[in-house]
């Protein structure tokens, strides 16, 4: 390698600072040419094009026998320290514990600073790091030793460490419990963007390490197999995971050591608290819920490849959208809610009407489209699964997957890494027009264009440099990040913008937490979920072979790539006339309330026939376009089922029910003494609401409805063969299923506080997890025959309040997969 000389500064040009006297020739003479440059080996190697620049300059190369060494004395000691740390948490696992937890913030920082002195002092040093001058730097060794250890660990910090016990728990816990290979792969990932920009200091060697099984750490020759399946991996990027291992280990070691000082270990200690805290799982300070491990990915267990995981999460995700599209058919207050949260703030006020009207069917849309696309992903999941499945038997690392399972797991990371960048793109459509960022812009329609075009323009004085952004509006900085396209290395990787937003939404006034709207967070928790998905994939190891989307259209017929094919599901003329007229004859109709006579009557169907006339509207484009995209005439029936629930019977038991209440009103005293307000119209309705299938019921089609009926068929209320079983509750469960099922126009007008809503859940068997964004999933703890399942609530922002309709809402989906029904809970000890 050309030795380029290095000078302190350099009169009559200005620099200050460290740099060097050389030649464009010298450089590309010193440039360390990798084994190969495709996209997979570019992950360990630097091209050699990159090498032109300082910051991807190596500082030298090391022999194999060098690069052996190194990479044997990491995983050594990090090995030992792990050993060591098992051994400690084994036996005096209690005494840690209360020793860390009894610290005031303090005194944690004081024992921080002692024993990790390069520990960094704040938060996102990654995105802080690369606004910095010093980023751009690489080759002029002015790096210090500190800076690596923070950008190797870039999530490990002062400030997160000392303000939760619960995460050096976590770290001691996950850290110990599993092996350094399991880790190896997340590790990697976290050095993705600071690789792509030259942040380290590094060594070339062209050999590869094992990344995987018993030899982890070995030094092997490059293999083009091993390499792009990531079995291997080149020696300059895998010694840096090696040696962040290292760094981490050392520093749980030091801060357990000085935690254990003065403690006799020879004597038997306990452990007892320990392990049952840990069985328990993890919670941020002043949260109910467990953390979700998608933004607390380093204090969580490593992730993995997990097929069954990936269709839990699309399954809960389907049918939380589905419930949402029912009760947007079939729920006139519930419809009006959404519109009400849709309508609002100074971009809605300044556009015309028409716009309005344009904006709003696309918005409501953009639900139904997002059920077919859930729908798409989880049929693919299953496609991978049985595939897996077929070829479970021939599936080992290090080496090539089976051909069916490895093209059916490139279709699938395919779809889902277009499924991030479109919920990414209509997400940054959809920011500038809420209430909590419109101000910031001014609006245009450009209705030659589309129905939802616009122009924007940035108001004088709102920054666009992220640099400044960052520092003026951490808020919109994020979301601006959260736009970015996965697979460019020196974009913020989805997760920490996630875990960024979190922080920050929990540390700021309710004031700034409110321009984080309901929708927005829907939004965000669907795209958080397609991104852990997506990482869940590439996880995979071996990985797959990456796959084209213009070859797998081509070559795969199931449903999901013809839906890749749709240019468009409605017209433009569709878009504002539906829209326009769903205002004016529905959300701008006047209500039914007081007295229940004629008008009352006329009002109440008048606003129900609007609604239809929405949704039939909205079915009619979508099924030609369908066809003109090869759909089996099987195929349009199931998707456009999810937008037709006035064909269905429970939607004729609704219509019947009011109908019959309307008929009966006068001889019901109760509700002409306790009118609802005209705020919960309908909110409430007779149990004939819900959709009466179980969870487990796959509904039939038209063209099966002659087979033979079973169990399954029946609905839930009619299996039992004798008195229903009552569930004795506390009383605080029981206030909350009286709120969920109102009996009275007092409790149809109350809503509940989130904490208390999910201290309930608990009492009634389920376990609460953030799963990303507002969206918190409740798993019912298996016992018996009543155990597992799961549900998906969003926390409501920026109050913790759930409003009456949403709760309402909320019970009849647990009566839909759980068969709640409010007589099926009485008070425990009565």
């Amino acid at each position: 390698m050309t030795t380029l000389q290095q000078i302190a500064s350099l009169l009559g040009e200005g620099l200050s600072s460290p740099a060097y006297i050389t030649s464009i020739q010298d450089v590309q003479d010193a440039a360390c040419a990798p084994p190969c440059e495709c996209n997979d080996c570019q992950h360990g190697f630097y091209a050699v094009e990159e090498q032109i620049r300082p910051c991807f300059w190596y500082n030298g190369e090391l022999s194999d026998h060098e690069a052996t060494t190194l990479a044997s004395k990491y995983v050594y000691q990090a090995e030992g320290d792990r050993q060591y740390l098992l051994k400690c948490l084994s036996s005096h696992g209690d005494i840690i514990m209360n020793r860390w937890k009894k610290k005031s913030k303090d005194k944690r920082q004081a024992l921080l600073s002692e024993e990790v002195p390069d520990l960094c002092e704040e938060r996102w040093i990654i995105p802080r790091y690369c606004y910095m001058s010093e980023s751009q730097t690489g080759g002029l060794k002015v790096r210090s030793r500190g800076r690596r250890y923070q950008l190797l660990q870039h999530w490990l910090s002062m400030e997160v460490l000392k303000s939760n016990p619960a995460v050096l728990f976590a770290l001691l816990r996950n850290r110990t419990a599993y092996t350094l290979q399991e880790w190896a792969t997340f590790d990697g990932r976290q050095l993705i963007l600071s690789w792509a920009c030259g942040h380290f200091d590094n060594e070339f060697n062209k050999k590869c390490v094992i990344m995987h099984g018993s030899k982890y750490g070995e030094l092997v020759e490059w293999e083009p197999g091993p390499a792009h399946r990531a079995d291997i991996l080149g020696f300059p990027k895998a010694r840096l995971i090696l040696e962040g291992q290292t760094y981490l280990l050392g520093v749980l070691r030091d801060i357990v050591d000085r935690l254990l000082d003065g403690v006799d270990m020879n004597k038997p200690g306990s452990s007892e608290k320990w392990q049952q805290m840990t069985r328990l799982g993890f919670r941020h300070s002043n949260e109910l819920e467990l953390w979700s491990p998608y933004t607390n990915q380093a204090f969580s267990s490593p992730p993995v490849f997990s097929i069954d995981n990936l269709i839990s999460i699309a399954q809960t995700r389907l049918d939380a959208a589905g419930d949402h599209l029912w009760f947007l058919q079939t729920d006139p207050a519930y419809m009006r809610r959404h519109i009400k949260t849709i309508c609002q703030g100074e971009f809605y006020r300044t556009i015309k009407k028409e716009a309005a009207g344009a904006v709003l069917t696309t918005a409501i849309f953009q639900d139904v489209i997002s059920y077919w696309r859930w729908t798409w992903v989880k049929n693919e999941c299953e496609h991978v699964k049985s595939a897996r499945d077929r070829f479970r038997s021939n599936i080992y690392p290090g080496e090539a997957l089976p051909v069916p399972y490895d093209r059916s797991l490139g279709a699938l990371e395919l779809l889902v890494v277009n499924e991030v960048l479109n919920r990414a793109e209509y997400f940054g459509t959809m920011l500038p027009q809420r209430p909590g960022f419109s101000y910031k812009w001014t609006f245009k329609w450009k209705p030659e264009a589309s129905a939802t075009s616009f122009q924007l323009g940035r108001r004088q004085n709102e920054a666009v440099d992220q640099a400044q952004l960052l520092k003026d509006d951490p808020l919109e900085w994020c979301l601006s990040q959260m736009q970015a396209e996965p697979d460019k290395q020196t974009n913020y990787d989805h997760a920490i913008m996630f875990a960024f937003l979190e922080n920050y939404l929990a540390t700021s006034s309710s004031q700034e937490r409110k321009r984080v709207d309901e929708l927005l967070h829907r939004n965000l928790s669907d795209l958080a979920a397609c991104h852990e998905m997506l990482v869940s994939i590439r996880l995979h190891r071996p990985q797959n072979v990456a796959r084209d989307i213009e070859e797998v259209k081509r070559t795969e017929t199931r449903i999901a790539w013809k839906g890749k094919s749709i240019p468009g599901y409605l017209t433009d003329e569709d878009i504002i006339q539906l829209g326009t007229a769903l205002l004016r004859d529905f959300q701008n109709a006047p209500l039914p309330g007081g007295k229940k006579d004629a008008v009352w009557t006329q009002r109440t169907q008048s606003i129900r026939s609007a609604l239809e006339a929405f949704w039939q509207g909205v079915g009619k484009s979508p099924k030609f376009v369908f066809e003109q995209c090869n759909f089996t005439e099987e195929e349009i029936q199931d998707t456009l089922r999810i937008i037709s629930a006035h064909l269905t019977p429970e939607y004729v038991e609704i219509v019947e029910a009011e109908r019959q209440e309307m008929l009966a009103a006068d001889e019901a005293a109760k509700w002409s003494t306790s009118t609802v307000s005209q705020g919960q119209w309908d909110s409430k309705i007779d149990s004939a609401i819900r959709p009466v299938s179980p969870k487990a019921k796959i509904k039939s089609r038209p063209a099966e409805q002659a087979r033979q009926v079973t169990s399954d068929d029946i609905p839930i209320a009619e299996l039992h063969m004798g008195p229903v079983p009552k569930h004795a509750v506390k009383k605080r469960a029981l206030d909350m299923i009286s709120l969920m099922f109102p009996r009275t126009g007092a409790e149809s007008a109350k809503g509940i506080d989130w904490d208390p809503f999910v201290l309930a859940m608990s009492d009634l068997g389920f376990l609460a997890k953030n799963v990303g964004g507002s969206a918190i999933t409740f798993e019912r703890r298996a016992s018996g025959k009543d155990g597992g399942g799961k549900i998906i609530f969003h926390k409501p922002h920026p109050n913790s309040k759930i409003d009456p309709i949403m709760l309402h809402s909320m019970g009849k989906r647990m009566t839909k997969w759980f068969g709640w029904e409010r007589d099926l809970f009485v008070l425990e000890g009565s």
